[in-house]
């Protein structure tokens, strides 16, 4: 395997332990393609990030021998924290993954997924992580846990599920981070026609999803405009539409588009 793991410990279900390595579900390389950095306008010099002490006038160099953690504990007050400081913090869940507890069905709220990782057996650990996936597959349930993904972090919140050959471990929020809807509150009303129409056009969009069908627009469109500025070229706006006025000619114009009957 030439992907690289980003967490080693041990996932349990019970007194059933075994030795798992955690690796990343998605790449962010499409990223990179269009990463830019900040430049010096006169001179288009790349610049640099130095740390600067107010209190001293001072910058910081490159390295981190003068910078330490702290906690605000009060306006310009701060408690220093140490990396020994914050390594006795009691969180067994920097090496172990326990499950906590299982259940039937999915997460209805979107909200609570952040990333997705894969969960791989680490050496002798495949029997035990067979034997669990199957299990959990076999019951239909999802385990819920927690894991610290580096020494001296916090911990995440996560879901382990059933993936194929392997199993999935998605990063969740915390229930306390879910901002409420109560201040999103939107109000309108329609008429069946239009609501009817509008059905339609969702039924005749409607189709089995295929991811390979989409691109990232973004980044060609990024390279195009790169190309064009070595080539002294020079590339318009797109025109962006506007708030659409009459909505029953919007919904016509889009069934005649799909082929579809109202």
């Amino acid at each position: 395997m030439s992907s690289r793991s980003i967490w080693k410990g041990t996932l349990g279900f019970g007194m059933v332990v075994m030795p798992v390595k955690i690796f990343n579900g998605t790449t962010a390389s499409r990223a990179k393609e269009t990463a830019m950095v900040n430049l010096h306008t006169p001179c288009g010099t790349r610049l640099k990030q130095p740390k600067w002490c107010p209190k001293c006038e001072s910058f910081l160099g490159e390295g981190q021998t003068e910078v330490t953690k702290g906690y605000e504990i009060g306006k310009e007050q701060y408690i220093n924290l140490t990396e020994q400081d914050l390594a006795t913090l009691p969180l067994p869940s920097t090496s172990a993954i326990q499950v906590e507890q299982f259940f039937r069905g999915g997460l209805d709220d979107p909200r609570w997924v952040k990333d997705s990782y894969y969960l791989m057996p680490d050496k002798v650990g495949s029997k035990a992580f067979v034997l669990f996936l199957k299990a959990m597959a076999l019951e239909g349930v999802l385990g819920i846990s927690k894991v610290a993904f580096r020494a001296n972090s916090r911990e995440t919140l996560c879901l382990v599920r059933p993936f194929g050959d392997l199993l999935m471990l998605q990063s969740l929020y915390w229930p306390e981070e879910l901002k409420e809807t109560n201040e999103f509150k939107v109000a309108g009303e329609v008429s069946e026609k239009e609501l009817s129409m509008a059905s339609v056009l969702v039924r005749s969009m409607t189709e089995e999803f295929d991811p390979g069908r989409y691109q990232d627009e973004y980044t060609k469109a990024f390279k195009r405009l790169i190309e064009a500025k070595l080539a002294g070229e020079v590339i318009e706006a797109p025109i962006v539409k506007s708030e659409t006025e009459d909505i029953l000619e919007a919904l016509e114009k889009s069934l005649a588009a799909v082929g579809a009957k109202a």
